[in-house]
Formats: C-alpha cells, sequence, structure tokens
C-alpha cells in the first residue's frame, strides 16, 4: 500500500505561506512580507540521494513541506514555521491531480538572505 501524503496524521505543523508587499510612502519604498494563508503541513528534512543532490549546488538547508492542494503558490512566496522563514525554492504537484503540493524550501538568515 502506498503512503498517503495527505493523511491528516502526517500534517502536524501548522505553517504560514507569505508573500512579499512593497508600498511607497513619500518616495521609500518598503518591503514586508504578509500572510496568505496558514495550512496544516508535513515537514521533512531531506534525506539519501536527495540530500547529497541538494549538498552538490550548495543548499545543505532544504526542507521538504507537503501541504493540501491550493492555486497560487509560486516561488517568490516564504514560508513561516514555527518562527523560522524557508524561502520557496521549488513547487511540484505530484502526477498534476491537484491533492498535494511538494514544496521545497530553504531556510531565511535574520537579513533576509538563503543561507547557503
Amino acid at each position: 500500500m502506498k503512503k498517503n501524503p495527505l493523511y491528516p496524521s502526517r500534517l502536524r505543523s501548522h505553517a504560514e505561506i507569505l508573500r512579499r508587499a512593497v508600498t511607497v510612502e513619500h518616495g521609500i519604498s518598503k518591503e514586508r512580507w504578509e500572510t496568505v494563508c496558514s495550512c496544516w503541513c508535513s515537514v521533512e528534512p531531506l534525506s539519501g540521494r536527495e540530500f547529497w543532490e541538494a549538498a552538490a549546488i550548495n543548499r545543505e538547508n532544504e526542507v521538504r513541506f507537503t501541504i493540501r492542494y491550493r492555486k497560487g503558490i509560486s516561488a517568490e512566496m516564504r514560508i513561516r514555521l514555527d518562527g523560522t522563514v524557508y524561502d520557496i525554492t521549488s513547487i511540484l504537484d505530484r502526477n498534476n491531480r491537484h491533492e498535494a503540493l511538494e514544496i521545497l524550501a530553504r531556510t531565511v538568515t535574520p537579513d533576509g538572505k538563503c543561507q547557503d
């Protein structure tokens, strides 16, 4: 029997999906991250072959999030989980069935850049 990534007991973590919002006041632009939605997800670090493939391109700190399918999620967004912010690097709709999204992301440092 195949593991169902959407089995409710696997979606244990509560995360927020964030998008960049830029406002301009008096000619000065300010960037902030606003919450688009919050959702339940499963979180797993990359392991085995995936880890070594990611390490080959300096992405040792990649994490895989699995969420229920929803439209509008893009690679320009971020995920906040337990106070840690992750920059989305890729999104995969498994088998194009619109059941789940598999999101690869890496941690963001306090200065807003991705860790390498």
